[in-house]
């Protein structure tokens, strides 16, 4: 079965296709994405709950402490 996706500039072209779509019969699914971003960002605004960035600072300055790099006795 093919698949066609629109995007349209506003709700009221919206309803006009959803209303001949109807009047011929034609399925469709309207995708919500207001729904999907307000998921995504749920996901985000929670963050990684295994990054500590104390840790992740310690751990860089003592594995390079030793290590010799340019103009750094300057």
């Amino acid at each position: 079965m093919p698949q066609i996706t629109i995007n349209l500039p506003n709700e009221a072209e919206a309803e006009w296709l959803l209303g001949l779509l109807r009047r011929l019969q034609v399925s469709y699914h309207v995708e919500d994405d207001q729904a999907k971003r307000k998921r995504a960002k749920e996901i985000i605004m929670q963050g990684a709950d295994t990054l500590d960035v104390e840790e992740m600072l310690q751990y860089v300055k003592e594995t390079r402490q030793d290590r010799e790099l340019p103009f750094r006795d300057e």
